[in-house]
């Protein structure tokens, strides 16, 4: 395989950005044609599994020929995780209308840097990343960035630097949310604390909370915790940007109702797929099968038998972490949910 060139990387769309170095000097991409990404579950080195050419150049190359490049609208979809949001992407990836783009490892690269410090240097980078990732393949295209929740620092600035982009803020309520973890065993666990412990470096609702109080609770509370700075940092997003730019979507009504949800998020994306393509998408497929795991078989009433088996093993634990994690966010005059 010939190695490209900067200027090959800048204006070919099936290179992905994919991550920066220590130093935010070089950037790698990723070449992962289209007719590959429907068989990845994310845009992440776990599933690229060595298996896609990769090319690192200092960024100035990079930027350099990006201005050259093809543009298109670009829209997101962000999240609090284990809310249908990968559901959401695929049903909202169309051939000829709109490429989703399923958790790209270069935002959660750039979150981690603006954590850190949200300097000039670190906007330049994300500015980079959007001008590549906005590329469409196909004329009249839209692109859809779908990014992990461990993204999230990144709305606000996303949303500020791209003033035509639109974003659907995606959740589920604290219960789901917990159960999803629970349903994951003790990899559920972890990943609950990996993003407390994320969000405790910019959310303001977890600002109060020392190390030594965090030790005191329980796994699960930690992850109503998270869900809770995930529930008030949307909400500020949607108050800030407000109904022309965001809409506020409950996963529950995503699976109660998908041909609603889908004709939503087509009117608000403006994509110019018709109501037979709708539903088509939501009696399809994409509804029926695992978001995840396509050859498995999957529905509202399996994840429903799913999360009745969590409740029923950790019954009481849930119980009471439910009734606290809704004391807190009242002392806290935190929502409960996003709210246009």
């Amino acid at each position: 395989m010939n190695a490209p060139s900067p200027r090959d990387v800048a204006l070919d769309p099936e290179w992905l950005p994919h991550t920066y170095d220590v130093e935010g000097a070089n950037l790698t991409s990723v070449l992962v044609p289209q007719a590959a990404r429907p068989n990845l579950m994310f845009l992440s080195d776990e599933h690229f599994a060595g298996n896609f050419q990769k090319a690192t150049f200092p960024v100035a190359a990079i930027a350099a020929e990006a201005g050259a490049a093809s543009r298109g609208p670009m829209h997101f979809i962000f999240h609090t995780s284990f809310c249908c949001s990968t559901l959401l992407a695929k049903a909202l990836d169309v051939p000829g209308v709109s490429a989703a783009l399923k958790e790209p490892d270069v935002l959660i690269n750039l979150a981690n840097r603006l954590i850190r410090s949200d300097d000039a240097a670190n906007r330049q980078r994300l500015e980079l990343v959007l001008r590549l990732l906005e590329r469409p393949r196909i004329r009249g295209e839209t692109v859809i960035v779908k990014p992990t929740n461990f993204a999230n620092r990144l709305v606000e600035p996303i949303m500020t630097v791209r003033p035509d982009s639109r974003a659907i803020l995606l959740y589920s309520d604290v219960e789901t949310f917990i159960r999803s973890l629970l349903k994951r065993g003790m990899w559920g666990r972890i990943t609950a604390r990996k993003l407390f412990n994320q969000l405790a470096g910019w959310s303001p609702l977890l600002s109060s909370y020392s190390a030594a109080e965090i030790l005191e609770y329980t796994d699960v509370q930690i992850a109503a915790l998270a869900w809770l700075a995930q529930i008030h940092h949307l909400d500020a997003m949607a108050r800030m940007f407000g109904p022309d730019r965001v809409i506020v979507l409950d996963s529950g009504a995503l699976l109660a109702d998908p041909a609603a949800a889908l004709t939503q998020s087509r009117t608000f994306f403006e994509l110019s797929f018709s109501d037979a393509d709708v539903e088509r998408i939501a009696g399809g497929p994409v509804f029926s099968k695992h978001s995840k795991f396509s050859e498995r078989d999957y529905s509202a009433e399996a994840r429903e038998q799913d999360h009745k088996a969590v409740n029923e093993a950790h019954a009481e634990e849930l119980s009471m972490v439910l009734h606290w994690i809704k004391a807190v966010a009242a002392h806290l005059e935190a929502p409960l949910r996003p709210e246009l």
